[in-house]
């Protein structure tokens, strides 16, 4: 049994089979999910956390790109696409974001969330890198 909300939630957002990004209004990350290190075939530790999202996904320019516009308009995208490399394999990652509120209801800050789609109906999709 978990002994709180704050564990429970915690568990709800280390199982989803999404990845999940955490950006505070201030650009700094404040949570990623496990999955979202598998999906970006990184490791994603601790040490990522409570930096700016430009050094903690400074290999992934493209999602940082998706974060700073997603911070700087507060605009929510839904069902969009972006392309990474690694390791010189490209990645097609669909993705969507939005923007959350604290208690007073004021912004505080935005959510990536996204998955692998590199291969959808055992098709490999063709690549393109979006800048």
């Amino acid at each position: 049994m978990l002994k709180n909300t704050v564990e429970y939630l915690q568990c709800i957002l280390d199982n989803l089979t999404s990845g999940l990004i955490s950006v505070n209004i201030s650009g700094t990350v404040d949570y990623i999910n496990p999955m979202a290190g598998k999906i970006l075939h990184w490791n994603a530790d601790k040490s990522s956390l409570e930096e700016d999202y430009n050094k903690t996904f400074y290999n992934f320019p493209a999602l940082c790109h998706v974060i700073r516009e997603a911070l700087e308009t507060r605009k929510t995208t839904r069902r969009a696409e972006l392309s990474i490399m690694h390791a010189d394999v490209p990645l097609t990652i669909g993705y969507s974001t939005m923007r959350f509120k604290d208690h007073e209801g004021k912004s505080a800050g935005i959510i990536v969330i996204f998955q692998n789609i590199s291969f959808v109906g055992g098709e490999k999709k063709q690549y393109e890198q979006k800048k």
